[in-house]
């Protein structure tokens, strides 16, 4: 047999090889799964987290982000569907509560981004205050440099958003959270 025939069959393979493995990275998705807890930032020698007339600190957290590593802070952000929510963040103290699944690009991420519509205090008194973000927008850095997704992997990502007890009982309408991302599987 003539070297030009295994030559073409050779080639024909390396490229369909090759395009397979780009293929396969490239459009097979791996899940980011995203969760919230509220560590809730206790002053030292206390172990109460919030002030005990805090009743409920609920938080709307809307259209998330995240950032693919070595993007610029323009064009490196993709936007993932996960549903708006409205989470007490009194319920997530010592558990967290899953925000939703999502599909990724393969990749490797390193922040995420998310609004933060509104903010509502309940007081024992019954009384309540509204607060809002600064910004409107929490950005986020996930922690070890950042998460990967690999075709078919799935990955959790826990948030954790606190707030400081001083700010919310000044009633001031603004708050500053504490916020932190680190991968949990």
């Amino acid at each position: 047999m003539s070297k030009g025939p295994i030559a073409v069959i050779l080639a024909i393979i390396i490229i369909g090889a090759v395009a397979g493995y780009l293929f396969y990275t490239d459009y097979v998705e791996g899940t980011l799964v995203l969760s919230i807890t509220d560590p809730a930032l206790a002053p030292p020698g206390n172990s109460q987290q919030y002030d005990p007339s805090i009743v409920h600190i609920y938080a709307t957290v809307s259209q998330f982000q995240v950032h693919i590593v070595g993007q610029g802070n323009a064009s490196g952000w993709k936007t993932v569907t996960v549903a708006r929510q409205n989470i007490d963040l009194m319920t997530v103290l010592s558990t967290s509560k899953i925000l939703g699944s999502v599909k990724l690009s393969t990749g490797e991420y390193d922040s995420l981004r998310f609004n933060i519509t509104n903010i509502t205090v309940n007081f024992s008194t019954g009384a309540s205050a509204t607060y809002n973000i600064p910004s409107g927008s929490l950005k986020v850095t996930i922690m070890n440099g950042g998460f990967q997704i690999t075709p078919t992997s799935s990955v959790a990502v826990q948030v954790t958003l606190s707030f400081k007890n001083n700010e919310i009982l000044a009633m001031n309408g603004h708050l500053a959270p504490v916020a932190t991302g680190k991968v949990v599987a």
